[in-house]
């Protein structure tokens, strides 16, 4: 990408309904990248949403950051005045990066546009086939529908696929999408007291996300039972951080199970405590039966925690390997995540291992392997972009179709 005719640098636009921590990370690793040949341009849809506790997003180094409705909920924006609003901001940039949903409307309108003003519009997303039952005539609409979009960046091997599938065959598709700074989550939990070198004995298990349906914390909370109550005196406790519509019936399953007094609520933790939290626990558990990819695998890998997780989740082949670094279970399957449970506390020399493994694994999770893949799109076959993005993709999506079950 070179100057334009007046000697302005490029301008690139990375876009997103709200910005968490993730998106910072992503959004600076770019900035650090390709500040000192393109413009980066940070856009910020809304400053709040009904969906999402994120914290404010404040300044993002290196970029220039537009906040296009602050005070405001994205999900509350009336579609013109959000459909100009965004247009107006991303007609300026000669690259756009999409992370707001493909199943806006106005998105796919201001996606084609762009493209008849000759612009570059690459899409970023984590769905997968198996995120819900599909028809395949409302995917062979989409697929006509994301036919505006140059490319895409994506989370890892199944999220290849399903975009290859919707179309993509002829046009890039990077992975790196699902990406956090490992840098920051180390820091954060040093600096808010995280003790990485808690001893093994003393460690618990860590939930970290909202509570919702597809969380599937019933049966992970029936499977802790299982395995609390054979453990006896020598269960690890869980803490639960975050909340949600079934934060009281969760307690009141809890009182019912009989663990109680073993499962500490934490409320909705700002980012530095969820690294802490993370830093001095024995292993995360997530085993949704439905999750694009989950972010908090990402954090824990940065502070050398095990995992035990789902078929479902998507950063289960690129992040996780079962054994190795944690254990990949059905997420139905109360017998497999209780024995699971057991599995990881029970030997202080097997834990460490799989500490080892996730530190190891922890490169394919950095915020640096989203700049690899944006940058290849400015700038295809740039080194050592191309060398580093070479290694991610084997790993993300070659490796791992080697990925087993518990």
């Amino acid at each position: 990408m070179s100057r334009g005719a007046n000697g302005r640098r490029p301008r690139i636009g990375l876009i997103w309904t709200q910005f968490s921590a993730y998106h910072v990370d992503r959004l600076e690793a770019v900035g650090r990248r390709l500040c000192d040949r393109v413009e980066v341009v940070a856009i910020e849809v809304a400053s709040t949403s009904t969906t999402y506790a994120w914290e404010p997003s404040g300044a993002v180094e290196n970029t220039v950051k537009r906040q296009i409705f602050p005070g405001q909920a994205y999900e509350r924006l009336p579609f013109f005045r959000r459909f100009w609003g965004q247009l107006r901001e991303l007609a300026r940039c000669d690259a756009v990066f999409v992370g707001v949903a493909y199943s806006k409307p106005d998105i796919i309108l201001i996606a084609l546009i762009l493209r008849l003003m000759g612009k570059q519009v690459v899409m970023m997303t984590a769905s997968k086939f198996d995120d819900h039952p599909r028809s395949a005539v409302k995917e062979w609409f989409k697929a006509q529908l994301l036919s505006c979009f140059s490319g895409a960046i994506v989370g890892g091997g199944r999220q290849f696929d399903y975009v290859r599938y919707l179309g993509f065959r002829a046009r890039r598709v990077l992975p790196g999408y699902n990406t956090v700074s490992m840098a920051r989550v180390r820091r954060q939990a040093a600096e808010a007291g995280g003790n990485i070198d808690r001893p093994f004995a003393d460690r618990g298990f860590v939930y970290v996300g909202r509570f919702v349906a597809k969380k599937n914390i019933e049966t992970m909370l029936e499977a802790y039972a299982h395995y609390a109550h054979a453990a006896g005196k020598q269960a690890r406790r869980l803490t639960m951080a975050g909340d949600g519509p079934l934060g009281e019936a969760l307690r009141a399953q809890c009182e019912q199970l009989g663990i109680a007094g073993l499962v500490d609520f934490t409320g909705f933790l700002p980012s530095n405590e969820v690294s802490a939290t993370l830093a001095q626990g024995l292993a995360l558990v997530l085993v949704s039966d439905e999750e694009q990819w989950g972010l908090v695998i990402n954090e824990a890998l940065a502070v050398g925690l095990p995992v035990l997780t789902s078929f479902e989740v998507g950063a289960r082949e690129a992040l996780v390997r079962n054994l190795q670094n944690g254990c990949v279970v059905q997420s139905h399957s109360v017998e497999s995540i209780a024995r699971s449970f057991a599995f990881i506390a029970g030997d202080a020399a097997r834990w460490q291992a799989m500490v080892q493994h996730s530190r190891e694994r922890a490169w394919l999770a950095d915020s640096e392997r989203f700049a690899d893949a944006v940058e290849l799109f400015i700038y295809p076959g740039q080194e050592p972009a191309a060398t580093d993005h070479a290694r991610f993709a084997e790993a993300v999506l070659v490796e791992a179709n080697c990925a087993g079950t518990a």
